[in-house]
């Protein structure tokens, strides 16, 4: 089966979908998610440009990760809003990228899924407070471009 960075660089450019919330409550309307996925040079990887709308038309999140190999596997680089540091992920299986302690500014993992060419999950588990972490945010998109 081919890798993340392989499935990802078979169909590049915008996607489009909806951003949920899994704790959110039932009548709560979606966000929109955008995610433009860009190819690195060489092959190595691709950048993901991701925001989220969120249903008030606020800018809930915008992130700039990037997914790529390296020597010792794959790795995703991330920068987001929600923090003011970048924090560097490996990989540690299919798809899931949990920060190490200390690594990150909050307990945090991504989780990333291409179930078919053109249609990408990206979801975001993290930890509040003296909460544990959890499953909050979650990208399903579409390409559209």
């Amino acid at each position: 089966m081919a890798d993340l960075v392989e499935q990802l660089l078979a169909r590049p450019g915008l996607y489009l979908g909806t951003q949920t919330r899994p704790e959110a409550r039932s009548d709560e309307p979606p966000g929109v998610a955008r995610i433009e996925v860009t190819p690195l040079p060489g092959g190595t990887g691709v950048m993901l440009a991701y925001e989220v709308l969120a249903p008030s038309g606020q800018l809930a999140h915008h992130e700039h990760a990037v997914l790529a190999r390296s020597a010792t596997g794959l790795v995703l680089v991330t920068s987001h809003t929600h923090a003011e540091v970048t924090t560097v992920i490996a990989e540690d299986g299919a798809g899931h990228f949990p920060a190490a302690d200390g690594t990150a500014p909050f307990p945090m993992a991504i989780d990333l899924e291409v179930p078919a060419t053109g249609h990408l999950i990206y979801k975001w588990s993290y930890g509040r407070a003296d909460e544990p972490i959890a499953l909050r945010d979650v990208g399903d998109v579409h390409a559209v471009s």
